[in-house]
């Protein structure tokens, strides 16, 4: 395996493990907040007008596609805010 190919491994699992914890962190916050995917993907339909649902949330988390706009609206949901040093 030459350099680039280590690299591109190297980089594709930091990858996979930052969206595991991303999904690990939200699902963490929903369950704080006695909220399910369904009541959240409910209350960001209200609020923002979106057409989300339960499984388009998962979905997302699951393939680490949740746009940060999508991170802002569940945390804001939640009660939560996001703070970026």
């Amino acid at each position: 395996m030459d350099i680039n190919n280590e690299l591109e491994q190297k980089a594709k699992e930091l990858d996979e493990q930052a969206t595991e914890a991303l999904k690990r962190q939200v699902k963490s916050m929903i369950v704080a907040k006695g909220y399910t995917m369904e009541k959240l993907a409910e209350e960001m339909n209200a609020k923002y007008y979106t057409k989300e649902s339960k499984a388009n949330l998962s979905n997302k988390l699951k393939r680490g596609s949740l746009r940060f706009i999508d991170m802002q609206r569940i945390a804001d949901i939640l009660g939560y805010k996001i703070d970026i040093h």
